[in-house]
This record gives structure tokens, C-alpha cells and sequence, in this order.
């Protein structure tokens, strides 16, 4: 089995997604935001899972000692 991104409609008629190892573990999701309809649900998804935020600032926030 290979990597899958799944769409799906939620209980509350919104629309997620999620991105699923070849293991079947889940490595990434919509974050619960949830999309009004699946085309914006799809978009969202090939952005992330191909890179679209590739540039995004990077930060890394540690404990405080």
C-alpha cells in the first residue's frame, strides 16, 4: 500500500482531509478546520502535500530552562 490523501465529508456536512503513511498512520490532516466544499478541501491538501508552503518561515520554539 503507498501514501494516500483522502477526502472526506464530516459529520457536520464540512469537508477534511487527511494524508496517510503507506503504514496507514496518519501524518497529516486538515486540522479539524474543516471546508465548505471538497474542491477547496482538495486545494488545500495538494498545497500542503506538494509543497506549496515550502518557504514558510521557520520556527522552533523551545522550554524554557
Amino acid at each position: 500500500m503507498k501514501a494516500q490523501r483522502v477526502l472526506f465529508q464530516r459529520d457536520d456536512k464540512k469537508w477534511a482531509w487527511r494524508l496517510t503513511a503507506d503504514n496507514t498512520q496518519v501524518i497529516a490532516t486538515d486540522g479539524s478546520q474543516g471546508y465548505e466544499n471538497v474542491k477547496d478541501a482538495e486545494e488545500m491538501a495538494d498545497r500542503i502535500i506538494g509543497g506549496g508552503f515550502a518557504d514558510a518561515e521557520k520556527i522552533i520554539i523551545r522550554p524554557k530552562e
